[in-house]
């Protein structure tokens, strides 16, 4: 098991046997409101083209991590890194562009509208009119909603909804892919089909970091896996490792 001490550093954080530098370092970041330290000198490395799954017990940072890694929270100390670039006090819309985009656990799309029409938004901030249509059809095909571009978005199955924010998300073409608890409130084969979609998304090229409590959701990922538990990094390792780890359950107690 890759548990990971908490005097441990970015040593521990790093991938084994991983020569290139990681997509998205993390190090030593804390997160202060007040006097609640969401964040407590967390350091971990994303290395460039994996899926990545983010678990903790509520209050374990993982919000607040993903809020840093964006952008929306800037960190009371700490630094990230983004390919080797120091991004730590870039505003969201800078990361945005160079490639960090994210999918929230509450659907931000405008559900009056076509599903043309939500993804038409994203896409004219960086496509060309003439691109967007062909654009649209490749998106919908990858997340299995081909055909539903008339549709009123409020039409749509809950998870259906959920593939077309993740759709959303891809129309920037972004190189990493945040997405938080993008299983929540979903069927058993809703969630298989987000396993495939995200399997499918990442083996062309796009590294993806999530967040999640779906545990059989996270084993069909087969992913490397980082525990959060006070702000901090807790343990990390395949899913079976972490599954395994008794530290790792006590701290769930016994949800895995």
């Amino acid at each position: 098991m890759n548990a990971v001490p908490r005097a441990q550093g970015l040593a521990a954080a790093q991938p084994a046997g991983t020569a290139a530098p990681p997509i998205l370092d993390v190090r030593d970041v804390h997160k202060v409101f007040g006097g609640i330290r969401a964040l407590n000198g967390l350091s971990i490395a994303i290395a460039d083209g994996e899926i990545h799954c983010v678990l903790g017990p509520n209050g374990a940072g993982k919000s607040t991590f993903f809020k840093t890694l964006m952008g929306t929270d800037r960190p009371t100390s700490g630094t990230i890194h983004y390919r080797g670039s120091d991004i730590t006090r870039l505003p969201a819309f800078r990361r945005a562009r160079l490639g960090l985009s994210v999918k929230f656990q509450n659907i931000r799309a405008f559900s009056d509208l076509t599903v043309y029409q939500n993804l038409f938004v994203p896409l004219r901030r960086h496509h060309g009119v003439g691109e967007i249509p062909g654009r649209v059809a490749a998106l919908l095909a990858r997340i299995g909603l081909s055909g539903t571009e008339t549709r009123l978005v409020k039409e749509l199955s809950h998870g259906q909804q959920q593939w077309l924010a993740i759709a959303m998300a891809m129309a920037s073409d972004p190189t990493v892919l945040l997405l938080d608890e993008p299983t929540a409130g979903m069927s058993v084969e809703e969630t298989d089909k987000s396993a495939a979609i995200i399997r499918d998304l990442n083996a062309h090229g796009v590294t993806i970091v999530v967040i999640e409590h779906d545990m059989t959701f996270i084993r069909a990922l087969a992913a490397r896996t980082s525990v959060l538990h006070y702000g901090k990094l807790f343990a990390q390792g395949s899913f079976d490792e972490i599954a395994a780890d008794a530290d790792v359950r006590r701290i769930y107690l016994g949800s895995l």
